[in-house]
């Protein structure tokens, strides 16, 4: 068996829906194995695998869509393309939102740049916790590198508010759970502002009020806290969604505080009492939508 081939073997016999940490050369897929990778010098290295399911995957198929890369300098997304893999980087400096979002065993990682654009990775939900360790380090080394001054300074609340289990309703019990568990997670973390779920009236004449009362349309809730270092927004997947399934997505965004260089307010353009909030960064832009004139809306811009 060439060497080539021995590698797809093994790397078919591991195979799996889970996200992997690379930790020896031996352990890149085939498709990255010439990219060289200083492991000494990476903080960690993680291969993504392909969405199908484990009945469907052949040992001469390319098994992982992305290798990941926490380099001293950048983070590094090598994608499999067709019979060759695209390269791209993002400095860490330049890192301005990282998004993980989990439905059900749906999972994405989206990192946002100052250049506007978003890197968006897939992967099982069921591989969270490594995820979850993956985003820690990255907002280690994004800190370490923005100015340590904020350009944007929140406004000082008389009273530090509290959040019990069922505050926000029981359809938003796991966004509490989430607070939690950040809490554990984040030392020092604070809480800024809260709301559940709600319900939203569109702008328009009658016809398109009727169909808003079959298929009506929830502003989902969502907690805020910061850190000394970091803004932190416990949400969904989507801050807007029409009909009556229930929603049982988790994102937590995490975003420094340094880089945010702005933050403005508009009216939402199609539904009454709601606003979006626009955290700017270079050409970079994140939208929250907020409840008209709510606690999460005071919060961050007075």
């Amino acid at each position: 068996m060439s060497a080539t081939d021995a590698t797809r073997s093994a790397e078919f016999d591991a195979f799996g829906p889970w996200v992997d940490e690379v930790r020896t050369a031996g352990e890149v897929p085939g498709l990255y194995r010439d990219y060289r990778v200083d492991f000494d010098a990476s903080r960690i290295v993680l291969k993504i695998p392909r969405n199908i399911s484990r009945r469907d995957a052949l040992p001469t198929m390319d098994l992982y869509d992305h290798l990941i890369i926490a380099a001293p300098q950048a983070l590094i997304v090598l994608s499999r393309g067709v019979d060759t893999y695209s390269e791209s980087s993002i400095a860490y400096g330049d890192i301005v939102a990282v998004a993980d979002t989990v439905d059900l065993v749906e999972g994405r990682l989206s990192i946002l740049a100052r250049s506007g654009r978003t890197h968006t990775v897939p992967y099982n939900g069921s591989s969270q916790q490594v995820m979850t360790r993956f985003t820690d380090v990255l907002a280690e080394l994004s800190l370490a590198v923005v100015r340590p001054t904020p350009a944007v300074v929140f406004p000082a609340t008389d009273s530090r508010p509290s959040l019990d289990l069922l505050d926000l309703g029981k359809q938003d019990v796991g966004l509490v759970t989430a607070y939690f568990d950040l809490t554990r997670h984040e030392f020092g973390a604070t809480l800024l502002a809260a709301h559940g779920r709600t319900g939203l009236d569109p702008l328009g004449g009658v016809l398109r009020r009727a169909m808003h009362v079959l298929y009506p349309m929830t502003l989902h809730g969502a907690v805020l806290c910061r850190t000394e270092h970091a803004l932190h927004i416990l949400g969904r997947k989507a801050w807007l969604v029409r009909g009556n399934a229930p929603d049982l997505s988790r994102s937590h965004t995490t975003i420094p505080l340094a880089a945010i260089e702005k933050i403005s307010v508009a009216t939402h353009p199609t539904y009454r009492a709601a606003v979006i909030l626009t955290l700017h960064s270079g050409q970079a832009r994140f939208d929250v939508i907020l409840p008209e004139s709510s606690a999460a809306q005071r919060a961050l811009t007075g």
